[in-house]
């Protein structure tokens, strides 16, 4: 006797609303676990209800290709803020170690000054 899949109707809706967007049948029924036979039976079945579903699909696909366009833009400018603040860091110690050779006194005034702020 073959198992009977049961699910409530909008979980059907959904799964016929994601084959409608463009994904395989066989896909679809493997990711969720049923035979695509079934599937294909509430394509039938379901085609002309899943308007609405499709809809919120499409709006959720919509958001993750916005999302993942701005977490692009916002890794290039941290990336970038990375790069300046290294930068300065370094220009920071070079100076530093030019005021040490250039001028010793001034080096401990400063080493003093830091001390004292902290």
């Amino acid at each position: 006797m073959k198992r009977k899949f049961r699910c409530p109707v909008t979980t059907k809706r959904e799964l016929v609303a994601e084959v409608l967007l463009g994904y395989r049948t066989e896909f679809v029924a493997r990711k969720y676990g049923l035979s695509p036979h079934t599937l294909r039976r509430w394509v039938r079945e379901y085609r002309d209800e899943v308007g609405e579903v499709m809809a919120k699909k499409q709006e959720q696909n919509e958001q993750l290709v916005k999302d993942a366009e701005e977490l692009k833009d916002l890794k290039k400018k941290y990336n970038s803020a990375m790069k300046i603040l290294g930068e300065k860091e370094l220009e920071i110690a070079i100076l530093q170690d030019l005021l040490k050779k250039m001028n010793p006194k001034a080096w401990e005034e400063y080493q003093s000054w830091k001390s004292q702020s902290k």
